[in-house]
């Protein structure tokens, strides 16, 4: 009689080992799938959002970039520095912090953020990623390394420059290209046609240009440009400040470039001072105006 109660208990313990080992591994499945599934719509929804914005982001990266006088890019303003812990970055939304005010950290908050739903969402799907992808080739030390949860931004950032620069590469200001001309600054589409037809260009620093966006140069010649994509005609204001910045640059030469126009106060203007207004259209004969 002991002995069948002694194989009772061991049938009992066994069959109760069974069912909870057969639990853990039937929650370890669910936890690995729902892992699998978390970090598949993480990496999903990052890089539809980054296709869909593309256009825009670029446009962004080129406009809070800063030249120095000797053509170093700097793009701290574009990259930004957020704060990486959760709770930081929650008291830095809910404070208005500047540090999500633009570059990458704005469209991180009003893009990417906005459409996981919430905080919470992001970064529960974000670890899901590290746990399926643990590992990641650091490009700035050199080596492959574990992927963190604090590398969220890194690798944010890493996945929208990857898409700046591959429009880039394919010459993204190719002007029959309709969806970039939406985005792309006026600036940077006259630029391009004047280096189409052999002038050498230079953007200025976004701050402190004296009014002078770029400077074409070929041979003597150095052009001090504004570029304007204004609805309506352009007044007096730009003309001044053309006329100002090529006295600062040191140009030869001073030339306004609108898409609207000008206004008869401002031809006035500018045969005055000796400023040249041409349409976008004019610029590959440029030196047709300045002689």
């Amino acid at each position: 009689m002991k002995n069948i109660f002694i194989i009772l208990v061991i049938s009992f313990i066994s069959f109760l080992s069974y069912l909870i080992i057969r639990d853990y591994q039937i929650k370890k499945k669910r936890y690995k799938l729902n892992n699998a599934l978390n970090s598949n719509f993480f990496i999903q929804t990052i890089n539809n959002l980054i296709e869909e914005n593309k256009f825009n982001l670029l446009e962004e990266r080129i406009r809070l970039r800063e030249i120095d006088a000797y053509g170093n890019e700097d793009y701290k303003k574009w990259i930004g520095n957020p704060p990486l812990d959760e709770k930081a970055i929650e008291k830095n939304i809910l404070n208005g912090s500047k540090r999500f005010k633009e570059g990458i950290p704005y469209f991180w908050e009003k893009v990417i953020l906005k459409n996981f739903g919430s905080m919470e969402s992001f970064f529960e799907k974000w670890r899901s990623y590290c746990d399926e992808n643990p590992t990641i080739d650091d490009e700035i030390i050199g080596s492959i390394r574990k992927l963190e949860s604090e590398d969220w931004f890194v690798f944010i950032a890493s996945q929208i420059e990857k898409s700046c620069l591959s429009l880039i590469e394919k010459n993204y200001s190719n002007k029959d290209n309709e969806s970039y001309k939406k985005g792309i600054r006026f600036e940077n589409h006259c630029m391009e046609i004047l280096k189409q037809h052999g002038w050498e260009v230079k953007e200025t620093p976004n701050t402190g240009d004296q009014g002078v966006d770029l400077i074409a140069s070929i041979n003597d010649l150095r052009i001090c440009i504004q570029c304007k994509d204004h609805e309506k005609a352009i007044g007096n204001k730009a003309v001044q400040e053309i006329s100002a910045g090529k006295l600062f640059w040191q140009g030869t030469h001073a030339i306004l470039v609108s898409k609207s126009g000008f206004t008869k106060s401002a031809h006035q203007l500018a045969k005055s001072n000796k400023v040249r207004l041409i349409s976008e259209y004019q610029l590959k004969d440029l030196e047709k105006f300045i002689v």
